[in-house]
């Protein structure tokens, strides 16, 4: 069994079926001709140097365009590193995936690591960018993807970037804190999430009342993020 997979240099697509139609002109006999993007280049010479002839490839040489790769993989694990190497290559050079089997199409992302976050702070803290460039650096992981961070520490440095607007020593302690918060994830990343689940219901009880804390509060003893014994010292707290 195989699967088709399609990279495509298309910018500035909102809907689909604007992949859609790309797909279809690349596909034609009339296929417009020009230069190489060298987005496409870098992406296939990267690819078959890792990927050559045989697995995980169904069909050889790859249906390759100026502005497009069109891929037919094998079904299975064996293909598993070549998709993880073309999603990761299709992040870095800013194209389109498109999945013809469901008619799905992402651009893929590489989100930020911590120590891009620690030097965003201090790009703030500094005075190297102002809190206007640092914003339009984090939005996209706030707004639009903060699914894609997938440390709790880095989407919190993230957050705290976005929505702060602190006075010079207000953010380097917020920094501080944050890096404070690195080290005891680090050592403990358990016990740390428990800390801001019990710190959760502490503000609801605080600000919403018993009654809600204690809602909050049972859901997170049933899904195994607090327990039994948590709840009863927090609500003993009133």
């Amino acid at each position: 069994m195989s699967f088709d997979l399609a990279v495509l240099a298309i910018d500035g697509w909102t809907d689909v079926s604007e992949v859609v139609a790309m797909v279809g002109r690349c596909q034609s006999s009339v296929h417009v001709e020009g230069e190489l993007d060298q987005r496409i280049a870098g992406f296939y010479e990267r690819l078959r140097a890792r990927f050559p002839d045989g697995n995980p490839w169904m069909s050889i040489p790859l249906d390759v365009g100026i502005d497009h790769v069109f891929m037919s993989l094998s079904f299975g694990e064996r293909s598993d590193p070549a998709l993880a190497l073309i999603t990761e290559l299709a992040a870095e050079y800013g194209l389109t995936l498109w999945d013809p089997q469901d008619g799905t199409a992402h651009k893929p992302v590489t989100a930020p690591s911590r120590a891009q976050v620690t030097a965003w702070w201090r790009d703030l803290l500094d005075d190297r960018c102002s809190h206007e460039e640092i914003f339009d650096r984090v939005r996209p992981w706030v707004e639009d993807q903060p699914d894609a961070v997938g440390d709790p520490i880095t989407l919190m440095g993230l957050q705290q970037l976005h929505g702060f607007a602190l006075t010079a020593t207000e953010s380097r302690t917020a920094f501080e804190q944050w890096l404070t918060h690195g080290t005891r994830f680090d050592a403990d990343p358990a016990g740390w999430q428990r800390d801001r689940y019990r710190q959760a219901v502490q503000g609801i009880l605080r600000d919403q009342g018993r009654q809600q804390a204690h809602t909050f509060a049972r859901r997170l003893v049933a899904t195994g993020r607090l327990s039994d014994s948590d709840v009863t010292r927090i609500l003993a707290q009133i």
